[in-house]
C-alpha cells in the first residue's frame, strides 16, 4: 500500500510539475471562477464551477466534479509572478469538503524559475488528503520561495470519482517558526549504512 501511494504521488507530482497554464477554457467549461483555469491530466473528464448553495464562509465556493468514468485527475489552478514573495515562507490554506471521492482531493503549490524548472513543490497527497465524504476541514501547504523563483502555481485537485469544494483559500507569508510541509520529515540528517553492513529493512 505504501509503495502504491509513493508511486501515485510521484506520478501526480511529475504531471503537476510539468503543467503550463493553458487557455482559460481548456476543459471546455464556461463556468470557471474568474482568474482560474482548468488543467490536469484529464480536465475534460471533470466539471468546474462556483457553488452558491454549498460554502464554508462568504457567499460561494469553487468545486471540481468528476464526470462519469473520469480518468486520472484535474485541477482548478492559477499562476502569478513570484516577485513579491521571493525569500519568504508562504502558506497556502483552504477549507475543503468532499462527497464520494474515490481516490483523493487536496491542494498543491509549486514555484518555478524563469526557465520553468521546478524549484519547490508540494501537494497534500499524504495524511492531509481527503477522500470519501467529509465535512469542511482545513488543509495547508508551506513552502519557501527561493530568490530565483519566477512563477508560483497553486490549485485544487481531484483524482477520480466524486466532488470537492474549496472555500476561504488564503496565500500568506508565515514566520520561519512555521515548518515547511514538503516531506522534510522523511529526510535523514546524514547518510546511513554506506558499507551495507546493517542488514535490510
Amino acid at each position: 500500500m505504501e509503495a502504491e501511494w509513493e508511486r501515485t504521488r510521484a506520478e501526480t507530482t511529475k504531471i503537476l510539475s510539468e503543467l503550463q497554464a493553458p487557455l482559460p477554457d481548456a476543459a471546455g467549461n464556461n463556468a470557471l471562477p474568474k482568474g482560474w483555469y482548468a488543467t490536469g491530466a484529464r480536465p475534460e473528464d471533470y466539471e468546474f464551477g462556483i457553488d452558491t448553495q454549498v460554502f464554508h464562509s462568504g457567499q460561494a465556493s469553487a468545486f471540481i466534479q468528476a464526470r462519469p468514468a473520469a480518468r486520472e485527475f484535474a485541477s482548478l489552478a492559477q499562476w502569478f509572478k513570484a516577485d513579491a514573495y521571493r525569500g519568504k515562507r508562504m502558506r497556502l490554506s483552504a477549507m475543503l469538503k468532499t462527497t464520494d471521492v474515490a481516490n483523493w482531493a487536496g491542494l498543491w503549490l509549486r514555484v518555478d524559475d524563469a526557465l520553468h524548472n521546478v524549484l519547490e513543490f508540494d501537494n497534500t497527497m499524504d495524511s492531509r488528503s481527503l477522500s470519501g465524504t467529509q465535512s469542511w476541514s482545513r488543509r495547508d501547504i508551506v513552502l519557501d520561495v527561493p530568490a530565483e523563483g519566477a512563477t508560483i502555481y497553486l490549485g485544487l485537485i481531484l483524482t477520480g470519482e466524486g466532488r470537492v469544494w474549496c472555500d476561504g483559500m488564503i496565500f500568506e507569508e508565515v514566520g520561519l517558526d512555521t515548518p515547511v510541509t514538503r516531506n522534510v520529515g522523511k529526510l535523514l540528517d546524514h547518510p546511513e549504512n554506506l558499507d551495507f553492513g546493517s542488514g535490510t529493512g
